[in-house]
């Protein structure tokens, strides 16, 4: 069951649960909520994302709709969440690059092996690749 975006200025994640998130950089890839230091707000992990600053909306972890890159490839030009074989997600479009005669993920983020259509988006929110 998909549920929607959540503005990180409205509602935080529970602590340690894995989510998607998407960034102001207008990324989306996956996160956690992590309490570093007790006497700090909680940040997301990786990297130590400050939530409404660095990150601006969550919702819960997709587990289904995956694709296998190997048995079926997206429509050119579609925006998709991609996954790695460490379970590792990041926004990308599938398209072709200047004189390239196959289509590739862009931005290029690490070897995926799964993608998934992109989820609905928060309003005026575009993605950056």
């Amino acid at each position: 069951m998909e549920h929607g975006w959540t503005a990180t200025k409205e509602a935080l994640p529970p602590t340690g649960e894995r989510v998607l998130i998407i960034s102001k950089w207008g990324h989306v890839t996956d996160g956690s909520l992590v309490a570093y230091d007790p006497k700090e707000a909680p940040l997301f992990y990786l990297g130590g994302l400050e939530p409404g600053g660095h990150v601006k909306w969550w919702m819960p972890m997709l587990e289904d709709g995956w694709h296998t890159l190997k048995e079926q490839k997206p429509r050119e030009g579609q925006e998709v969440l991609t996954k790695d074989s460490y379970g590792h997600i990041f926004s990308c479009v599938w398209k072709r690059l200047c004189g390239s005669e196959r289509p590739t993920f862009v931005p290029f983020v690490w070897v995926p092996r799964f993608w998934r259509e992109m989820p609905p988006l928060p309003e005026g929110v575009r993605l950056k690749y």
